[in-house]
């Protein structure tokens, strides 16, 4: 690995940290007083608490909402597992909507716009590609505006929904930060009422949490670098193909 790759991949390692010390912030300093609320909130609501976060995650995105947002409230929210279940379904069924609203009803201004700008019809011609499409997926690339920029290439549905698979690892990464901050607020403030751990927890349980946390970031970098590389070797292909 050469020293431009170490400076990206600290670059990146510093922009995880620096996220999961906001997100932590934000709970600890903003949210703290209203979680309890909410948590009890969701869990009148029941099975109806996944679904209106369903219905909130495709609403907002549908209209360029970060997803990113969303998904560290999934964490917070329903934990780890549970948040990427409903972040993932969530997921799945806004980038179908996002594909039927572009394709049917944005198409022609789309069309008309790519026409003036080669740059932005040749990204259209790459996303119409099923490899890059799922590479862009792996990406730190925009999530709905890859979505509608899918929904007026070529790409045919069946391949655009099973490149949705490849969502995955960056709503696992975003979960956790969500998840890990909430538990960090949540156990600062206990610390700082107690002067102890809560009532069943351990350092090996902590060590367990933020060991994870350390995975699936990196992991999602990983896979990240290794996708935009790829993309970058697939473009160079085809430029000495034609």
């Amino acid at each position: 690995m050469n020293k431009i790759d170490w400076h990206h991949s600290i670059i990146r390692v510093a922009v995880a940290i620096v996220a999961l010390v906001g997100v932590f912030c934000l709970f600890h300093f903003l949210l703290e007083p209203y979680m309890v609320k909410v948590d009890l909130f969701i869990e009148k609501l029941g099975a109806w608490g996944p679904a209106l976060f369903v219905i909130i995650f495709i609403v907002g995105t549908t209209f360029l909402f970060p997803e990113a947002i969303l998904a560290l409230a999934a964490g917070a929210i329903f934990g780890v597992w549970w948040g990427l279940l409903w972040i993932t379904i969530g997921g799945v069924l806004a980038a179908f909507l996002m594909f039927f609203v572009g394709r049917h009803l944005l198409r022609s201004p789309v069309e008309k716009l790519l026409l003036k700008h080669q740059k932005l019809q040749a990204f259209n011609d790459a996303v119409s590609n099923f490899k890059i499409i799922t590479l862009l997926r792996l990406s730190p690339f925009n999530y709905s505006a890859l979505c509608y920029l899918a929904s007026v290439s070529k790409l045919k549905f069946s391949r655009y929904a099973f490149s949705s698979i490849a969502m995955i690892p960056g709503f696992l990464s975003t979960t956790y930060i969500g998840y890990a901050a909430k538990h960090a607020a949540d156990l600062a403030k206990t610390y700082g009422d107690t002067g102890k751990l809560p009532v069943g927890d351990s350092v090996i349980h902590e060590i367990t949490v933020y060991g994870g946390l350390v995975v699936a970031v990196s992991v999602s970098i990983i896979v990240a670098r290794v996708s935009l590389r790829t993309i970058k070797n697939s473009n160079l292909s085809e430029s000495h193909k034609s």
